[in-house]
């Protein structure tokens, strides 16, 4: 079976799950944060694929990746990581947690939003571009800013799936693509 559709499957019983336990809104944060341990630390996942690690050991490797030893794991998220975990699918952990964050946003309303600059953007201009994009999107709006010096100037504007590139590197390709063809037409 597929990767996406196991994923998919998964997250969406775990969306059910936590709506039921009046957690869903706390398992977003913390499939946020899992997500984003899983891809910064590799040596995560290669534990989790060790089938040398107990299952129980797994887990706690997972709850302590969630919330650094410091809060509670919400009920829905520790029974479904046992779950996952014992049906040894763990090497889709990633997978599910990027589908209950799309299915979680879709079922809210939230539109996900990412401004990616050359250099850091005062709070004036963010403040502006966000109640514009507010205005567009009528809902929730989840704003991320990303600071990427590659793109040399302009931003990068990632509206729920949509890309706008006002970046000068985008602009610098763009010319150079169409200097090539007319080069190549000469000759």
């Amino acid at each position: 079976m597929n990767t996406g559709t196991v994923s998919v499957r998964y997250a969406k019983a775990l969306l059910q799950f936590a709506v039921e336990n009046g957690e869903s809104d706390k398992v977003y944060v913390e499939t946020h944060t899992l997500m984003d341990r899983l891809r910064a630390v590799p040596a995560i996942h290669e534990r989790i694929m060790d089938p040398t690690v107990k299952d129980s050991d797994k887990c706690r490797l997972l709850v302590t990746a969630v919330t650094d030893g410091k809060s509670e794991l919400s009920k829905s998220l520790e029974a479904f990581l046992k779950l996952v975990v014992g049906a040894g699918r763990g090497d889709c952990l990633l997978f599910i947690a990027i589908s209950y964050q799309d299915l979680y946003r879709r079922r809210n309303g939230i539109v996900p939003v990412e401004l990616v600059t050359a250099t850091p953007v005062g709070d004036e201009r963010r403040v502006r571009l966000k109640q514009l994009v507010e205005n567009v999107e009528h809902g929730k709006v989840e704003w991320t800013h990303t600071v990427d010096p590659q793109i040399e100037g302009g931003f990068v504007l990632l509206v729920d799936g949509y890309r706008l590139d006002a970046s000068v590197a985008w602009q610098l390709q763009r010319i150079r693509k169409e200097l090539i063809e007319k080069n190549n037409r000469i000759i």
